[in-house]
Parts: C-alpha cells; sequence; structure tokens
C-alpha cells in the first residue's frame, strides 16, 4: 500500500481481515486435501503432486472467479473503491500464490507432525481370496 501511495482507511483497514479469512480457506483446502493423499501414498512429494493437480485447479478457478469479480471495481470513480478492488485483486492472488507455491514448500522443508496420518483412523480394506 505504501508503494502504490494507498492510503491507510476504513476499507483498506477492512481488506486485512478478510483476506486473513480468504487466505485461510486455501490454506486449510489444501492442507486437508494433502493430508488424506498423504495417508494413502505415504510419499510427501507424491501427495504433494496430486493435491496440486485435483484440489488446486478447484483454488485456482475460485481465486480467478473472485479476481474477475472484484476487478470491476477497479474501474470505480470513487477512488477509495478502486484502492479497495485492486487491493483484493492483489491480495487474493498472493493467497493463491501461497496456497499452491510456498506452502507445498513449508510441507517438504518442515514435514509437520499434524499433517502425518492418524493410524487409529486409517480403514483397510478386507480382501477375499479364493482358490
Amino acid at each position: 500500500m505504501g508503494f502504490l501511495g494507498i492510503s491507510l482507511d476504513i476499507a483498506t483497514a477492512l481488506l486485512s481481515s478478510i483476506m486473513i479469512g480468504v487466505g485461510i480457506d486455501y490454506t486449510i483446502h489444501f492442507l486437508w486435501r494433502y493430508k488424506e493423499e498423504y495417508a494413502k501414498v505415504a510419499d510427501i512429494k507424491q501427495a504433494i503432486i496430486v493435491t496440486l493437480n485435483t484440489t488446486g485447479r478447484g483454488i485456482v478457478f475460485n481465486a480467478f472467479s473472485v479476481i474477475v469479480g472484484f476487478s470491476v471495481l477497479i474501474f470505480s470513480s470513487f477512488a477509495p473503491l478502486r484502492f479497495f478492488g485492486v487491493l483484493v485483486v492483489v491480495s487474493i492472488f498472493s493467497c493463491l500464490m501461497s496456497a499452491l507455491l510456498l506452502i507445498p514448500a513449508i510441507i517438504v522443508i518442515t514435514k509437520p507432525v499434524f499433517l502425518e496420518p492418524d493410524l487409529n483412523s486409517i480403514q483397510y480394506e478386507e480382501v477375499t481370496i479364493s482358490i
């Protein structure tokens, strides 16, 4: 905001709480699916690839639909609304990039324990072999 000369007012201050909510939704969506995939394949990199190919697509579609929706505010003649539109677009794009690039990198580097599969909740299929 400082680089773009956008002042801190009520609209721009509210934006931070909105963006935290949006950013956490993308991250939770990614992490939940990753945990399920990791429980299936037990390989971090393969689980991330599958998660990016499935849930990652949904996150991208969601983010771009929100970006397109708010981008019309950029053309407003009312300056605070125009700044709000720019900030929402930039913020959503930042949340998108963080969820799809930063979160997987953090998972690979730190291997957080809370994403390990819960061995008590794994359901095994019963296999019957007839001879």
